[in-house]
């Protein structure tokens, strides 16, 4: 799998954006990534690109083929929900246009229904 290291600028600031964007949802709006991660379907194909998008990380054990990561267990939790949603897909063909990922969104309105929520609950408090 070929991984793109030519990024313009313009690139890199998407990739910086999309990184403090998964970040801020991840600390911020679990209620979003809860819900959008509800609609995620599909399996990590193991290409790596998402472990490279502003650096390649140093647990990323490129040795082996398909990569993996030395911490799956513990990894941290921009890790584990990543993609978050279909910005974070676009983000990462960036990088490796040619691989796809094995992850996908159903749209909203297809989205399995939560037992236990309330209608019109924004998910944006509660308890982790």
């Amino acid at each position: 799998m070929a991984l793109r290291t030519d990024l313009t600028f313009p690139e890199r600031l998407v990739l910086g954006w999309g990184r403090l964007r998964r970040m801020y949802l991840a600390t911020f709006r679990p209620g979003y990534v809860r819900r959008s991660l509800a609609r995620r379907v599909g399996d990590c194909n193991r290409t790596g690109a998402c472990c490279r998008l502003m650096f390649t990380c140093p647990l990323l054990d490129q040795r082996n083929d398909p990569v993996r990561c030395r911490v799956h267990e513990y990894k941290p939790s921009v890790c584990r929900l990543f993609p978050i949603d279909e910005r974070d897909l676009r983000d990462r063909d960036i990088i490796a246009p040619d691989a796809p990922c094995g992850f996908s969104f159903l749209p909203p309105e297809e989205a399995p229904a939560r037992p236990g929520k309330a209608a019109g609950d924004g998910g944006t408090g509660g308890s982790r």
